[in-house]
C-alpha cells in the first residue's frame, strides 16, 4: 500500500514536473519568437527610414540642381540680354537730335532697365548662391544678412565663433544649413513682425550649434500647430537630411527662437 501511494506521488509529482517545463518551454518560445518578431519589424522600420532618407536627400539634390540651373539661366540670359539693351539705349540717338524728352525717356529706361538686372542678380543669387560654392556658409550667410541689411526689411546681428570648422563643412550641409536660415529669415521677415534678428555659431567637439532668435510676435504654444506648416516642413526635411535635429522656444508675443544641432562629421 505504501508503494502505491509512493508510486502515486512519483506520478504526481513528475506529472507536475512535465507541465512545468511544457510550460516553461512554452513561455521561453513565444517570447523568443517575439523578440525575433520584434527586432524583425525594428529592422523593417529602420529600412523604411533609410529609403525615405535616400529618397529626400535625391529629391533636394534635384531641387538644387535645379535651382542652379534656373540661377545661371537668369544670370546668363535675361541678364545679359538687359545688359545689351541698356547699351542699345545709350547708343541710339534720334535723326532730329536730342531733345529733354528723349533724354528724360533714356534716363528713365537706363534705370528701370538696372533694376531689372539687379533684381535678377538677386535672385539669381537667391537660387544657387556661387558665394556658397566659393567660400563656404558664413561667407554666404553674411552677404545674404549684409542684403536684408542694406533693404531696411530687418536688422540681423551674426555672431560665428566656429569658423575653422564651418570650413570643413560638405557642401551638402552647408547647403542646408543655408537654406534652413533663409528660411527663417523669410518666415521673419513676412510673418513675425520683427525689427531685429540674431543668428548664432558655435561648436564643440562633435556638433555645430546655430541659435536663430528675432523679436516679433512669436508663435503659438501649440508646437504641432507651428510644424504643420510648410516653411517649418522644409527646414525638418532639410535638417533630417544632414541628420541634425531641431527644438523650438514657441513663446506668444516673446518672439521665435530655434536652435539647432548638426553633426560636424
Amino acid at each position: 500500500m505504501q508503494n502505491t501511494t509512493d508510486n502515486i506521488y512519483i506520478l504526481v509529482f513528475l506529472a507536475m514536473g512535465g507541465t512545468f517545463l511544457l510550460v516553461a518551454s512554452f513561455i521561453f518560445f513565444s517570447i523568443r519568437n517575439q523578440n525575433r518578431l520584434l527586432k524583425q519589424r525594428q529592422q523593417f522600420q529602420q529600412a523604411q527610414i533609410a529609403h525615405q532618407k535616400e529618397l529626400l536627400k535625391a529629391v533636394i539634390e534635384s531641387q538644387e540642381a535645379e535651382r542652379k540651373r534656373i540661377g545661371q539661366d537668369l544670370h546668363d540670359d535675361v541678364g545679359t540680354t538687359a545688359s545689351g539693351l541698356r547699351l542699345l539705349i545709350e547708343m541710339f540717338k534720334p535723326t532730329g537730335g536730342e531733345d529733354k524728352n528723349h533724354q528724360d525717356f533714356k534716363q528713365s529706361s537706363k534705370t528701370i532697365i538696372d533694376k531689372i538686372v539687379k533684381d535678377v542678380r538677386n535672385i539669381s543669387h537667391n537660387l544657387s548662391p556661387t558665394t556658397l560654392r566659393y567660400y563656404g556658409l558664413i561667407a554666404a550667410v553674411t552677404e545674404h544678412c549684409t542684403i536684408i541689411n542694406q533693404s531696411g526689411k530687418l536688422e540681423i546681428s551674426l555672431t560665428n565663433n566656429a569658423e575653422r570648422e564651418l570650413d570643413q563643412l560638405h557642401l551638402n550641409t552647408a547647403t542646408a544649413l543655408y537654406r534652413v536660415l533663409e528660411e527663417l529669415l523669410n518666415n521673419t521677415i513676412k510673418h513675425s513682425g520683427a525689427s531685429k534678428a540674431n543668428i548664432g555659431l558655435v561648436t564643440d567637439t562633435q556638433n555645430l550649434h546655430i541659435t536663430y532668435a528675432d523679436n516679433g510676435k512669436g508663435l503659438p504654444t501649440d508646437t504641432e500647430t507651428v510644424k504643420k506648416g510648410m516653411g517649418m516642413q522644409n527646414i525638418e526635411s532639410r535638417l533630417l537630411n544632414i541628420n541634425a535635429t531641431y527644438s523650438l522656444e514657441p513663446y506668444s508675443g516673446k518672439g521665435f527662437r530655434i536652435k539647432i544641432e548638426c553633426p560636424l562629421n
